[in-house]
């Protein structure tokens, strides 16, 4: 796996968990600062992953970048 596939994995995991984090800060009332310190994270991850790639088509790559670290774990 390359560099841009890490980051870019580590930017999809970090967006995901801070909109879990959110819903559920949302649902006990509590404080969204866990939640929002994970989005800015992870957008700033999303643009150094822009950063690395030569093409800029980011959406496409991700479900590759999934696929890849799936056989490499498989295997």
């Amino acid at each position: 796996m390359t560099n841009y596939e890490t980051v870019l994995l580590w930017a999809v995991a970090l967006l995901i968990s801070s909109l879990l984090i959110g819903f559920s800060a949302v649902t006990n009332r509590t404080p969204l600062t866990t939640a929002l310190v994970l989005f800015v994270l992870g957008g700033f991850s999303l643009y150094y992953a822009n950063t690395l790639s030569l093409d800029g088509s980011l959406a496409e790559d991700i479900p590759h970048a999934i696929y890849k670290l799936y056989a490499l774990m498989v295997n």
